[in-house]
């Protein structure tokens, strides 16, 4: 069995297709927690309506999505918890493939597939280098080396956790504006293995119309700390360091896209001091240079470079 956790706020226009895309599931042994953060569109009143015996609508005032992640996990009724952001969805296929990796990889604590991402129409999928260690699927022993590239091959949609191993991290950190889905998979991966299979299940949407597109550029931000503690209790596993230095560069590439120099020169130099010789921060500047000039997105020049 395992408990769907679907944080919602203000996606009344999307959450009918994600909840609906859990119904579709091949497997059926499930529960759907919806965890309304303080919605103040008709997202809760379209959840109460469908009536479904494995929706249970939670609601609570605006705190943040990873306070909503966090009730839901505490409200979660089984062992195995999976995240669905409430303006995406999965493949009918994706909690099959998700037990799956459970029942062939017991000895992990996370379970994860790839996805594909929807942007301006059209259908990108996350480009990893370093490669994988396997084709089809295995144990993501090189997940900081991956998660150092220019895609993330794990994001909140796409993995199931023990509910013991995520509660061992205090779950989903609160009070972070930003980046707490990339905290949460490194501070996972400092304390168990993950399963992962190559197979894409979700789709993750990027448009302008939900909170998860409004990421502020802060001078101080309070994930740069929790980043370097991570690193602290990791550094044995492989590429730890390049994961430290890939988040300055991530928050440099931010920090130029919308036009904070000075915090994206900051990051800059935090990245070369922890890595130097890490050829993606430079790749990474100029495109991040090039997505100002032009207004096109990072995704897409990327997805422009890797096809030319």
């Amino acid at each position: 069995m395992i408990s769907v956790i679907i944080p919602l706020y203000n996606c009344g226009k999307f959450i009918t297709r994600s909840i609906n895309s859990v119904l579709g599931q091949t497997v059926k042994e499930f529960e759907i927690i919806v965890v309304d953060d303080g919605s103040t569109d008709e997202g809760p009143e379209i959840v109460e309506k469908m009536n479904s015996p494995l929706i249970r609508l939670i609601r609570q005032k605006n705190q943040g999505v990873s306070c909503a992640r966090n009730k839901g996990i505490k409200e979660a009724k089984y062992d195995l918890i999976a995240f669905l952001d409430s303006d995406d969805e999965w493949d009918t296929d994706h909690l099959e493939t998700i037990l799956y990796l459970y029942n062939k990889y017991p000895q992990c604590g996370v379970f994860a597939a790839s996805y594909r991402m929807s942007l301006k129409g059209s259908i990108i999928y996350p480009e990893l280098n370093p490669k994988l260690p396997f084709s089809d699927d295995g144990i993501f022993y090189n997940y900081y080396e991956v998660a150092s590239g220019t895609s993330l091959p794990i994001n909140s949609n796409t993995y199931a956790v023990r509910k013991s191993v995520i509660n061992s991290i205090g779950g989903y950190p609160e009070g972070i504006p930003t980046g707490e889905d990339i905290l949460t998979m490194a501070r996972l991966n400092a304390v168990c293995e993950f399963a992962y299979s190559t197979k894409a299940t979700s789709t993750y949407y990027i448009h302008n119309e939900t909170i998860k597109s409004v990421r502020p550029v802060l001078k101080k931000d309070p994930l740069d700390r929790l980043f370097y503690e991570n690193y602290k209790i990791s550094k044995h596993k492989k590429g730890a360091r390049l994961f430290l230095s890939s988040w300055h560069k991530r928050r440099m590439t931010r920090a130029i896209t919308q036009h904070e120099y000075a915090i994206g020169f900051e990051h800059f130099v935090k990245a070369f001091t922890i890595m130097p010789f890490q050829k993606k921060l430079y790749t990474s500047l100029i495109v991040s240079v090039i997505s100002t000039i032009t207004g096109k997105s990072m995704i897409e020049l990327n997805n422009m470079l890797k096809h030319k």
